[in-house]
């Protein structure tokens, strides 16, 4: 094949409402002119395509029976059959990802997640790591179903450990995005404490609502983390985070900086750190998060290092 071809993936467990994304997608035109569309359904669910919807938006679907059928072949087969200009692949999320091939060809512009609420708590305790395989490699994470709880504000934390950088969607029940109210479990104050319960909350918020933290004062205890990719007299303040599974902790935390040269930074060592926040503009992203430490105090390790959501 010599041209690339434009692919949107949609991932999520059954019944979640991927079928209901994508059809929703060609009707309300969100991806604009998509031409001739062909879909890849890796799995067939309650609900079914609409022949006179795919009929008017130029739409063909094709269901795979099994993984093994999902081949390089097939899919040239298929894409020679009906000169698609644009391609989603609706994903199955007990297939094996890392044997999951796309031909050279298929250009992913775009990877959703779709997730049901309702049952995301029972899913997400027992197939962590499918989540983890599915929220890592998403631009966009929708919720839908969702009801605006504390419960609901937890989902979303547990989600964003997995991967900061998508977007992050709720939908209530009626398909109308939902706005939770914040719920910290700490108060916002130019001068705040955050206790080692809520560091994983205070982490997730710093990155969702900036202008509640920039220019304020924090202090927390955490662990310190040297690397020599980091800028001169430079530190990550932070934590060990659970994102799958016992045998997947991962480091979170924020560049941390001083220029006291008493400070005696040790790596993987302990402190109760105090310091400013300041949130630093970087081109095509996110405003990056630095702390500008004001005072440290070596402290043993906390009794409960790893991170908790609640």
């Amino acid at each position: 094949m010599a041209r690339t071809f434009p692919v949107v993936t949609v991932s999520g467990i059954l019944e979640s409402g991927k079928t209901k994304f994508i059809t929703d997608s060609l009707v309300n035109g969100d991806f604009g002119d998509l031409g001739r569309v062909l879909i890849l359904a890796c799995e067939e669910g309650t609900e079914e395509y609409n022949p006179a919807v795919l009929s008017k938006y130029s739409t063909c679907v094709y269901t795979f029976s099994c993984q093994d059928e999902f081949t390089v072949e097939k899919i040239n087969e298929l894409v020679k059959a009906n000169r698609p200009q644009t391609i989603f692949v609706e994903m199955n999320a007990m297939w094996d990802a890392e044997k999951l091939k796309f031909p050279p060809y298929f250009l992913v512009e775009q990877a959703f997640t779709i997730i049901d609420a309702t049952t995301f708590q029972v899913y997400f305790n027992n197939m962590r790591q499918k989540f983890s395989d599915m929220i890592t490699a998403s631009d966009l994470v929708i919720m839908n179903r969702c009801k605006p709880t504390a419960e609901t504000a937890g989902y979303k934390r547990s989600l964003k450990i997995m991967n900061s950088r998508a977007q992050y969607i709720l939908l209530d029940e009626k398909g109308q995005t939902l706005h939770l109210q914040s719920e910290l479990p700490y108060i916002i104050t130019d001068e705040m404490t955050i206790e080692d319960i809520d560091f994983g909350i205070w982490y997730i918020d710093t990155f969702d609502s900036p202008k509640r933290y920039d220019g304020k004062i924090v202090e927390f205890n955490c662990m310190t983390v040297l690397s020599k990719k980091l800028p001169p007299e430079t530190f990550v303040a932070g934590r060990l985070a659970m994102t799958c599974c016992a045998n997947d902790i991962q480091l979170i935390g924020h560049l941390c900086s001083y220029k006291n040269n008493t400070f005696i930074i040790k790596n993987k060592g302990w402190i109760r750190l105090r310091a400013k926040i300041h949130y630093v503009d970087q081109k095509g992203s996110d405003p990056q998060v630095i702390l500008e430490m004001i005072s440290m105090k070596e402290i043993p390790e906390i009794t409960e290092p790893v991170v908790s959501l609640r």
